[in-house]
């Protein structure tokens, strides 16, 4: 899950501040493995906001009764240190404002949202939050000890009975020959995906929080459902790992039943659905993308947006490199705001960026920092091997996969021309299944082409201005230089240098003042903080 950029700040803070429409105080995040306590907030539109102690307290004293000195009481009694007017205004209007905490005295208050890579896009609901609360606590039952210890044990005995009876190969080439046992298939798989789901709406309501939609969207070019358990990370650490392994937990239940049809029905196009369900289940497993492993891996450490300390991670376990700072000692550099500049957010299952900071290692625990650097290690190399063989592969997949949707779409025009409409479906539909792999190929290589000019375009940006900011006599000198080349070329008016002619000696005085200029140019700078300016907050 991945920081929020805040939008631009409103122009006036309101007399009477008032939190937004719809925002919810969810409480601390237990079990976090940020070295400081982190408040959460959820705004109407799901996004959720991590926040530090004195942040939450301004957002609980913001009623809309109150005044801003009356807020800043408020917050002194309950934050146990005396918090000025002027404190407060600045932190609403710099941190909670633009984050869309706090309603705009005039005009739509801004919501920015968290951006990431690889995340699902174009979110449409498919059930909503009431049918999904009461689905949950009707299935929350299976989550009890012996229930689950029961139900997997028969599972493993079905799957023994079916892989020894039943031929995999068979009933995978029966589907293979045959549209109509290809379509039910598909059919099997996308209700697998809605039971997947219905697992995590009843971990979640089976350890006290209340789940959200469930609903469809795009995972680059694939569709996939998704279920919002943002209310769990009120949870502690165990009640969101059960969110997190009840999908897997419902995909072994979902085999368990296509094992007992099976065992009605014989019919072998559902050995073929019992094998997609269990390979699902492990492809939910892997860490290295956002599905159940990936927040498996951030609930252990506390920390659910690996992805934006995965470089930090890197750079820390080079030797050599200094080590992060454990709790309680100095991060070194500027101070960091008291009030939370580095304040972060998340949508749905992605993870916070906690306060002081978003994408380092200083904020962390000692825990948290080791099991972060060692994902990091086994995602690195697990990523670039797999970004090589997609560029190796890229030239040679595009082609044949164009023949193979072409060769597929000509006999669902003959069979749509015959009258055979849902044999044309098939077809169709075994068209773009095949199609999708290679968009999805491409498609990656463009997210990652546009992230890497945006990266290298802001580090350009970063570089020059911090170079102009910390060396401004390299800056002025640069420009000088410029400025003598244009009058030596005599460019630009009478006052240039002519062909075969020297330049005027200055006089004495004017050589004074030359002199004066060059000292003052080559002073360095003794402030620590360069061109930072100083921020209320860091008082």
């Amino acid at each position: 899950m991945t920081d929020i950029r805040p939008g631009p700040t409103p122009g006036t803070v309101p007399a009477r501040p008032c939190r937004a429409d719809g925002l919810a105080l969810l409480g601390e995040f237990a079990d976090s493995g940020l070295d400081r306590p982190v408040q959460l907030a959820r705004r109407s539109d799901g996004q959720v906001v991590a926040l530090t102690e004195l942040l939450a307290h301004i957002l609980a004293a913001a009623d809309g009764t109150r005044d801003i000195e009356a807020i800043a009481g408020q917050v002194a009694v309950r934050n146990g240190r005396a918090v000025s007017g002027a404190d407060v205004g600045y932190l609403i209007a710099d941190r909670l404002m633009p984050l869309g905490l706090i309603a705009a005295a005039e005009g739509a208050t801004p919501t920015p949202r968290a951006a990431a890579m690889f995340t699902l896009a174009a979110r449409r609901t498919l059930l909503p939050a009431p049918v999904v609360a009461r689905l949950g606590g009707v299935l929350a039952v299976l989550f009890r000890p012996a229930v689950i210890a029961g139900l997997l044990a028969l599972l493993v005995v079905a799957d023994i009975w079916v892989f020894r009876r039943h031929s995999v190969a068979d009933s995978a080439a029966a589907v293979l020959a045959t549209p109509t046992l290809m379509l039910a298939v598909v059919g099997l798989a996308l209700a697998g995906a809605l039971v997947h789901e219905s697992g995590h709406a009843a971990a979640c309501r089976y350890g006290g929080a209340g789940p959200g939609v469930i609903g469809f969207g795009m995972y680059l070019v694939w569709p996939a459902f998704f279920t919002d358990v943002t209310d769990s990370y009120r949870l502690s650490r165990r009640g969101r790992l059960r969110t997190d392994l009840g999908g897997i937990y419902f995909n072994g239940l979902y085999a368990l039943a296509l094992c007992g049809a099976l065992a009605v029905s014989h019919a072998e196009v559902l050995v073929t659905a019992i094998v997609l369900a269990h390979l699902d289940a492990a492809r939910q497993l892997a860490p290295f993308v956002r599905l159940d492993g990936y927040y498996i891996m951030g609930d252990l450490a506390g920390v659910p947006d690996l992805f934006s300390r995965m470089v930090p991670a890197l750079r820390s376990a080079l030797p050599g490199r200094r080590r992060p700072p454990s709790p309680g000692e100095p991060a070194g550099g500027s101070a960091t705001p008291a009030a939370g500049a580095g304040d972060a957010g998340w949508v749905g299952g992605a993870g916070p960026a906690g306060p002081g900071g978003g994408a380092r290692l200083t904020g962390l625990t000692r825990r948290a920092r080791l099991v972060v650097t060692a994902w990091a290690l086994l995602a690195a190399p697990a990523i670039l091997v797999n970004l090589v063989l997609l560029l190796v592969s890229v030239p040679f997949v595009v082609p044949r996969t164009a023949r193979a949707v072409w060769a597929q779409l000509a006999p669902a025009g003959s069979a749509l021309g015959g009258g055979q409409v849902l044999t044309a479906v098939a077809d169709a539909a075994a068209a773009v299944v095949l199609a999708l792999p290679a968009a999805g190929m491409l498609f990656v290589l463009f997210l990652l082409g546009r992230a890497v000019t945006r990266g290298l375009a802001a580090h350009h940006h970063r570089k020059r201005s911090h170079r102009e900011c910390h060396h401004p006599e390299r800056h002025h000198r640069g420009r000088d230089r410029r400025a003598r080349s244009v009058r030596h070329h005599g460019v630009g008016g009478s006052g240039g240098r002519r062909r075969g002619t020297e330049p005027a000696t200055p006089p004495p005085q004017a050589r004074r003042h030359q002199r004066t200029e060059r000292r003052w140019r080559r002073r360095p700078i003794r402030s620590g903080r360069g061109c930072r300016s100083p921020d209320p907050a860091d008082r």
